[in-house]
């Protein structure tokens, strides 16, 4: 059965891909240059993405696209064998004969056909005297070494003797390549969404029609033996990940990006719509959905919503319309996409394609580069084109990995998830059990792991560290000797009341919300927060508490109390969207939470004020300075090539209660402050009555309704709330 327990097992593989295409800018003077020096043909390059929660259909339509028949049960895109985990399907599609189909080899090198019939190509049959420097010591390299060690003369040969054989006569047409990511819908792909963002993209955001899609879902997965294993429910509905989902792409993509060919496209694609067999309940589903969107600031992001019954798929004239449609609008966004390539950048991604080694040095990259007559300089500009189009992985920007070359992104994908096996095969079940309920990865674990990938486990620790996917921490829960890194992602979900904390406090602040435009926190967001804010010296996690159940009213709650007979109550503070820390010394409690729309922030105080060396509201400060700073490292990690997340500066006010904050922005205007402290105060924002210190903000209210004349209510207030706590004042 999927659990909590092995959902880990999935959620690193997704860290990957994150890494895969996180966008790292190309220099546009070498693309310039080499475009007018060796001039280019035009490549269609795009990417498809399928979208939504597990079990909607994702893989049957990416069938249906294909036009092949409807298969009743598909394997998950995820599945529980760790030794064939595919964060998401992907090959290269192409189109030929109005049919889709996987491309070929032969589609390949007909693409470097209709490239090279533009120029007549260069002779590649000296290298041997070339050298090169890439590092700081400038040492020089022989070209002809690396490139002999490789075969790169003989393979540039043989790729060129098989596009001379191809008949040339017939005009080639532009080749569109389109890049179909399949991608899971497992809760935690939230997390790593905003790596597969790109404006070259049609995303097509799916939804079970059949289902009201106002409840709130839960992650299934279909296994190859044809079993149905259930997971956790989220804390959300489904229109809520959609919106999200839309937002979203609109604030990486759409609002920040001014090349209008470029700009991605979404469609809502309802499946199951055999189970629709009314044509008025179909249109019943398409206005909810429009209505998530319509007048939305992310509304035309969205072309249109189409409900599809996969089961026709490859009936020919018995075909969905709707399938068809689908087909058309995307054929039409390949089409605006055309990209002019350099031949010599086109050689090198083919020579790459054909080596037999999943890593490489980046003098090995470079040798080959030059042997494809790409200038030495020009040879990490062109990596870092072909690590946005996914077809290498290359971080010239992390230190252990700068000098490497990773040509297949899924073997690393396969590599890493090795990490999080769901059987426990691994030595010290005690550390897979760390990693499950406490999100903590120690050493020993990742080197057993990771000893025979071919990288150095550290290195690919230092990855997830850099993205802030995974955080240097230090627990009393083992070892202190081993390494510890605290991975939020890979914990299972919280669905319980935000405002739920641990009893006995002394001192509670108002909950504070970090607010984002988007309207919902942006995925990746939260867990990248917790990770930042571990890595501070003043902050702990704060990990399961023991602590005894409050005494129950009357005599035998006394008598419990007498006897010390009150029971333990366990309480689990760690979650992938929800955080509980220490700060400082003695220690108060802050919690985060993701509340979809939010980040809701809580602090709490469980000594005496008296007691503690720094006053509740020194501490709250600082905690929010600490907030402020981790939400920027946090945007700037997530920066992509079109924009970025803007959080709402205004919105980060952590020691300040409800009323105190209306007070200031409504000063001089007392009914609208009047109007906005009641307000407050029904809906249950402001804290005062848990702090039990914070006169100056009812003495506001009582001031404001003494001068609008509601003398009779000020004193209810005054007499209700002021003259107790002036009484009573801890």
């Amino acid at each position: 059965m999927l659990t909590a327990d092995n959902i880990p097992t999935k959620i690193l593989l997704y860290i990957v891909y994150l890494l895969i295409l996180l966008h790292v800018h190309v220099p546009i003077d070498a693309y310039k240059r080499a475009l007018k020096e060796q001039r280019s043909a035009d490549v269609a390059y795009a990417r498809l993405m399928l979208l939504g929660s597990a079990g909607t259909g994702k893989t049957s339509l990416k069938r249906s696209l294909m036009e092949e028949p409807f298969k009743r049960r598909t394997t998950s895109t995820i599945v529980s064998d760790v030794s064939s985990v595919r964060p998401f399907g992907h090959e290269w599609q192409t189109k030929r004969e109005n049919k889709w189909r996987g491309a070929t080899e032969e589609d390949e090198i007909k693409e470097i056909v209709s490239l090279l019939k533009f120029i007549k190509f260069r002779s590649y049959t000296s290298v041997q005297s070339a050298k090169y420097s890439h590092n700081k010591s400038d040492a020089l390299v022989s070209t002809g070494s690396i490139a002999s060690d490789f075969n790169v003369e003989i393979r540039i040969k043989s790729i060129f003797e098989r596009a001379s054989s191809t008949d040339q006569k017939k005009e080639l047409l532009v080749q569109p390549f389109l890049h179909i990511w399949d991608c899971g819908g497992q809760p935690v792909f939230l997390e790593i969404l905003p790596a597969f963002l790109t404006p070259r993209t049609m995303f097509l955001l799916l939804f079970d029609a059949s289902k009201d899609f106002r409840k709130r879902w839960q992650s299934r997965q279909n296994t190859p033996d044809g079993k149905v294993l259930f997971g956790e429910v989220v804390n959300e509905s489904t229109s809520d990940l959609m919106a999200k989902w839309m937002s979203t792409i609109h604030s990486h993509l759409m609002k920040h990006n001014k090349d209008d060919t470029s700009s991605p496209s979404l469609y809502c694609i309802g499946t199951r719509g055999d189970k629709l067999k009314a044509q008025w309940k179909k249109e019943q589903v398409k206005k909810q959905i429009q209505s998530l969107y319509e007048e939305k600031e992310f509304s035309n992001l969205i072309e249109d919503v189409l409900i599809i019954d996969n089961t026709t798929s490859g009936k020919g004239d018995k075909e969905d319309p709707s399938i068809t449609e689908l087909r058309q609008a995307i054929d039409g966004f390949i089409n605006k996409l055309v990209f002019p390539t350099p031949v010599n950048w086109v050689l090198f991604r083919r020579i790459l394609q054909e080596l037999e080694h999943n890593v490489i040095s980046l003098s090995d990259a470079i040798a080959i580069g030059v042997a494809c007559h790409i200038p030495v300089a020009d040879v990490p500009e062109v990596l870092k084109f072909y690590h946005e189009l996914g077809a290498v992985l290359y971080y010239p920007q992390i230190e252990g990995l700068k000098d490497k070359v990773i040509l297949s992104p899924k073997w690393f994908v396969d590599t890493i998830g090795k990490v999080f096996p769901l059987e426990k095969g691994w030595s010290g079940t005690y550390r897979l059990s760390l990693l499950r309920n406490k999100g903590i990865l120690v050493q020993p674990l990742y080197q057993e792991v990771w000893q025979s990938s071919g990288i150095d486990p550290e290195e690919i620790i230092e990855l997830l560290v850099h993205f802030r996917l995974a955080a240097p921490v230090q627990t009393e829960v083992c070892d202190s000797t081993s390494k510890q890194y605290f991975l939020p992602a890979v914990l299972p979900g919280y669905t319980g009341d935000p405002n739920e904390v641990r009893p006995g406090y002394k001192l509670r602040a108002s909950p504070v919300h970090i607010t984002f435009s988007t309207g919902y926190v942006p995925p990746g967001f939260f867990t990248r927060l917790a990770t930042t804010v571990a890595t501070d010296a003043n902050v702990k996690l704060n990990f399961d508490n023991i602590y005894e159940a409050p005494a129950t009213a009357g005599f035998f709650g006394r008598l419990a109390i007498t006897m010390k007979l009150r029971s333990k109550v366990g309480i689990k503070r760690i979650y992938r969207n929800r955080v509980c820390f220490s700060y400082g010394h003695p220690s108060d409690d802050f919690v985060l939470t993701d509340i979809n729309e939010a980040i809701q922030v809580d602090v709490l105080r469980y000594v005496p004020e008296s007691r503690h060396p720094l006053s509740f509201k020194i501490v709250c400060q600082q905690i929010s300075k600490l907030l402020n700073d981790s939400c920027q490292k946090v945007e700037e990690t997530l920066i992509l090539y079109h924009g970025h997340h803007h959080t709402d500066q205004s919105s980060r006010r952590l020691y300040e209660p409800t009323l105190k904050a209306i007070e200031e922005e409504s000063r001089g205007k007392l009914k609208k402050c009047l109007m906005e402290c009641l307000s407050s105060w029904l809906k249950g924002e402001d804290g005062v009555r848990e702090t039990r210190g914070g006169g100056s903000n009812w003495i506001s209210l009582v001031a404001a309704l003494e001068a609008m004349g509601e003398r009779e209510v000020a004193d209810i207030i005054r007499k209700k709330y002021l003259e107790p706590l002036n009484e009573h004042p801890y």
